[in-house]
């Protein structure tokens, strides 16, 4: 698969999720020539932390993995699972679970 670059100007979306009872601010950016989500950005954990490399690194991942094609129900779909079988294991598969939700919105 190719990459399809994103052009500098795009329309974006932002919004919270909540994951643990920790609030988190999730910008998502879409290729406007598809509509598609190509990018993902996350804030909420404290700067300098683990946890916000950790979601710096994810949100890279993902928006990479978007803009070669990969649909977000894949990515939904490959996440791990607490053991309900629906709750997400980590915030990178709540994460995973809002690209869903708002492809198919």
């Amino acid at each position: 698969m190719t990459r399809q670059r994103l052009p500098d100007r795009r329309p974006s979306l932002t919004t919270e999720l909540v994951h643990e009872c920790r609030s988190y601010s999730v910008t998502i950016g879409f290729n406007p020539a598809t509509g598609r989500i190509g990018e993902v950005f996350t804030h909420g954990a404290k700067v300098g932390s683990t946890m916000d490399g950790i979601l710096d690194d994810a949100c890279i991942a993902l928006s990479l993995l978007l803009q070669h094609g990969v649909e977000p129900a894949e990515l939904g779909s490959s996440m791990g699972r607490l053991g309900d079988g629906k709750a997400p294991a980590s915030i990178i598969g709540a994460l995973a679970d809002l690209l869903v939700r708002e492809a198919q919105s």
